[in-house]
């Protein structure tokens, strides 16, 4: 009994380690999420992230049949060209009603600010391009869990917008 216990609890370890990589670079990554949700907690407090000079920009984003995105608050003084961890373009906010409740973050750099054929990459996950927009994006759903990835575009977990 202990023999197959010990069998299934290293074919168990190793396959959880194929999943998500070695232990270190799975918890450096949690390590710097943590961070953003430490820089970012205040701006739970949509006045708070208005005043530290997000806005509104641009409609609700969500896919029918995948899932919600939310309302885009950037900071336009952050589109340089380079994504830091703490320092988010924009917040994401699920609309509820006549309430915002902040769901991610996502990094963007305008296309027009990116040189290289390789995408840009931050957390060891690539940006996605979006040609429509002129960018390139990354998602971190740090305060709402996403069963498609903590870098998935859209969260089935987030409401459509509002008409939708």
């Amino acid at each position: 009994m202990r023999k197959w216990f010990f069998k299934i609890l290293v074919w168990s370890t190793l396959s959880v380690g194929l999943v998500v990589g070695p232990a270190t670079s799975a918890s450096a990554g949690q390590d710097e999420l943590a961070q953003v949700r430490a820089s970012t907690a205040a701006f739970h407090d949509l006045t708070a992230a208005e005043h530290a000079g997000y806005a509104r920009l641009l409609p609700c984003f969500d896919l029918p049949g995948v899932g919600g995105m939310g309302q885009h608050y950037v900071k336009t003084a952050l589109l340089t060209g380079t994504a830091e961890a703490s320092r988010p373009q924009a917040l994401v906010y699920e609309v509820d009603g006549d309430r915002l409740q902040l769901v991610a973050v996502e990094y963007i750099i305008p296309l027009s600010m990116w040189d290289s054929a390789t995408p840009p990459t931050l957390f060891g996950r690539s940006f996605t391009r979006n040609n429509t927009l002129g960018l390139w994006a990354l998602h971190a759903w740090i305060w709402r869990p996403n069963p498609l990835g903590i870098f998935a575009n859209y969260n089935p977990s987030v409401k459509l917008c509002p008409g939708h």
